[in-house]
């Protein structure tokens, strides 16, 4: 008889295992899904309704998951005017956070490989990677930066190594899918 409780007890783990696979799994679809509409200096995008707005104000915007206690947050920032490329925009907001970035493990895209924006006719640039910041700090650091009208727009998400992987592949969906706003003639 207790061998029966050890099989249930076995096929009760795999089915709540295999639930959890299945949620796991459909985890971006139900971000999009269910995702709150953001619009922002020209540009329309889907984010997360677990993201929490904690600042908001004409040019920044500032996210944090406020139901958990990771150490990630999400920054879109308005650049008016800026004085040189997306490239001059990224390496003055990583000097300001005194980022260096690990070069065995960054990745930098130019705007043809971004296609999704790059067919809307819109200049970006994308960074990411493990990085130190301020000579102490391991981080994973997402940068994607925008060619707007009349200026840039910078969108971060910036974590502790391990929490990159959980709210990264969802900044990476919601910088994936932005749109363009049309202006009306």
């Amino acid at each position: 008889m207790p061998n029966t409780i050890w099989w249930i007890l076995l096929i009760l783990c795999l089915f709540f295992a295999t639930y959890a696979a299945f949620v796991i799994k459909n985890e971006k679809v139900e971000a999009l899904s269910t995702g709150k509409i953001l619009e922002f200096h020209g540009f329309s995008f889907t984010i997360p309704r677990w993201w929490t707005m904690t600042q908001d104000e004409d040019n920044l915007l500032k996210f944090e998951r406020t139901d958990t206690r990771y150490d990630w947050r999400a920054y879109f920032h308005w650049v008016p005017n800026p004085p040189g490329d997306l490239q001059d925009t990224f390496e003055k907001m990583a000097v300001n956070r005194q980022l260096v970035f690990d070069e065995d493990t960054s990745i930098i895209q130019a705007p043809s490989s971004l296609v999704d924006i790059h067919e809307q006719g819109v200049e970006a640039l994308r960074i990411e990677g493990t990085a130190t910041e301020a000579q102490e700090h391991r981080v994973y650091y997402d940068a994607f930066i925008i060619q707007g009208e009349g200026g840039h727009l910078y969108l971060e998400s910036r974590s502790s190594i391990l929490n990159g992987l959980l709210e990264g592949p969802f900044f990476e969906q919601t910088i994936s899918k932005v749109q363009k706003i049309k202006k009306a003639h």
